[in-house]
């Protein structure tokens, strides 16, 4: 049973050494964003099962609040990587990219395949409303920013008026989190899953050094990826704002995006919807605040100044996600929809 658990660990662990390895010899860019991609999906999703597994353990509460710290962990890591190495505007790029591929793509493959099944599916609609009111203050803030720099006057502050904006972010994320799991948990959970949250006997141990060793080896494994950004976009003649927007928030939802869809194809839409939801408002909440943050204590020049179609992208997904989760039904019509829309702005800007 041990041998189990740890063959694939070993294979996590060489396929890690492989990406470190073709990134400090400089291997051929390609071949290296694709072994540094693999590894960096394959440690995301050994993050989130040890998260889970000491989810369990520590009880609902305590659970959760390691499930959000963790929860993006990796589009974190990347994004940090790509900071240090100067690459603003892929890091604001993937910002985006990542809401709008786990508010759009993660959602809508889930109605489709929901609907496969379910003629009609049912969610909940305080917890979707509630999501959808927090993804409008999210874009709201996100967006002040950039209106601010293009509006041409006294601009200079622009880094100061992100960092004040960061902080209402982690603030609201904050009360969010007492939110749903203190003052409202009862109004936004089914009363008969309330009782189902007891902690589950076992050790702790093996799962926190998984999480550690994990976390570690995609923050080196992320160098290897990050450093390949400028070179591969100079071989094949694509923008490095879209490799931030559409290749780097693929490979960082890959894990949560097949979890999602697992829940969907055992009817538990609401589950796929918190994750798809859920991770946007990470992103929007936590990632790009603590970026900012971080980026201030490296005394870099990173802002939240997004383009105009950008933010406009933002705005329409929003709204059109709002649209479909109004009446708590969907179908995979829908959810077709919601997938279609997310190829064309990809199609946006691959061309743009």
């Amino acid at each position: 049973m041990r041998i189990r658990m740890w063959m694939p660990a070993t294979g996590i662990l060489l396929l890690s050494l492989a990406s470190w390895y073709a990134s400090v010899k400089a291997w051929s860019p390609p071949l290296t964003f694709l072994l540094c991609a693999l590894t960096i999906i394959a440690l995301a999703r050994r993050i989130g099962s040890s998260t889970e597994h000491l989810a369990r353990h520590l009880g609902s509460t305590l659970g959760a609040l390691l499930s959000a710290t963790f929860g993006n962990s990796v589009e974190l890591i990347l994004s940090i990587a790509a900071l240090r190495a100067g690459l603003y505007r892929v890091v604001q790029a993937s910002i985006v990219g990542s809401v709008l591929a786990n508010l759009l793509l993660t959602l809508g493959v889930c109605m489709m395949i929901g609907g496969v099944t379910q003629k009609v599916q049912v969610f909940s609609r305080a917890r979707a409303g509630l999501n959808s009111v927090m993804l409008f203050i999210a874009v709201f803030g996100l967006s002040m920013t950039s209106l601010y720099q293009y509006s041409g006057t006294h601009a200079g502050h622009a880094k100061a008026l992100g960092v004040s904006i960061s902080i209402v972010f982690l603030l609201i994320y904050a009360l969010g989190f007492v939110f749903s799991f203190f003052t409202h948990r009862s109004f936004l959970v089914p009363a008969e899953s309330l009782g189902g949250q007891e902690r589950q006997p076992g050790s702790l141990f093996p799962h926190m050094v998984e999480l550690i060793v994990a976390t570690i080896l995609v923050s080196i494994v992320s160098e290897g990826i990050v450093g390949s950004i400028v070179p591969l976009s100079a071989r094949f003649g694509i923008s490095e704002p879209f490799v931030g927007m559409i290749l780097l928030p693929l490979i960082g939802i890959a894990p949560e995006f097949f979890s999602a869809i697992l829940l969907a194809r055992r009817g538990n839409l609401d589950g796929s919807m918190e994750i798809g939801l859920g991770s946007s408002l990470q992103i929007a909440l936590f990632v790009a605040p603590a970026l900012v943050l971080t980026d201030t204590a490296m005394r870099g020049k990173f802002t939240l100044v997004f383009t105009p179609v950008e933010v406009l992208v933002l705005f329409l997904s929003t709204l059109l996600v709002s649209l479909v989760s109004l009446d708590g039904e969907t179908h995979w019509y829908e959810g077709m929809m919601v997938t279609a829309a997310y190829v064309m702005l990809g199609l946006l800007f691959f061309f743009q």
